[in-house]
């Protein structure tokens, strides 16, 4: 009887392990997937770029077409619609939170000197975000946050990413 009441303690120890891995390896998949779908979007925010400027040696984001550059490639990379909830194919079972889109572009006025245009390098600091990055050159950045899918019960892990994509003076 013994034996029987060890082996059912084992058994029991063994899944409650497998249950946490298959948790943390959904969590690292998870900020994984959300880290290569951003840099992606905000590669792909960057091509949008104002002609006119472009041709008198500034480079310039086209801000609309920016952002729905930003989100058709996160719709795309990460099987999400266009109010970024997941479509049933999706990896991620909640709603993805675009919490930062910013251009710093050619033509983007200093907080530091309203006068004036902001001068690479540049110091980018979200304090919200704990996001700290020196631009050289026009650049978009942008914040992400969902929380993590969990094939079991417990509770959610907040995944949050950052990714900047900037032209080099």
């Amino acid at each position: 009887m013994s034996q029987a009441i060890r082996m059912f303690f084992m058994v029991l120890v063994f899944a409650m392990i497998s249950i946490i891995q298959w948790n943390l390896d959904a969590d690292k998949t998870g900020t994984r997937n959300l880290k290569n779908a951003l840099e992606l979007a905000v590669h792909d925010a960057s091509l949008a770029l104002d002609e006119s400027q472009l041709g008198q040696g500034l480079i310039v984001f086209d801000q609309v077409q920016a952002e729905t550059n930003f989100q058709n490639s996160l719709m795309y990379h990460l099987n999400v619609n266009d109010s970024y909830e997941p479509q049933s194919a999706s990896f991620f079972q909640d709603t993805i939170d675009v919490k930062v889109l910013t251009f710093i572009d050619d033509s983007t006025i200093d907080p530091n000197n309203p006068s004036t245009t902001v001068t690479f390098p540049y110091v980018y600091t979200n304090a919200t975000y704990d996001v700290v990055d020196i631009l050289y050159g026009p650049s978009v950045i942008a914040v992400v946050e969902t929380k993590s899918p969990r094939y079991f019960s417990g509770e959610k892990a907040v995944l949050r990413q950052a990714a900047v994509y900037e032209y080099f003076n």
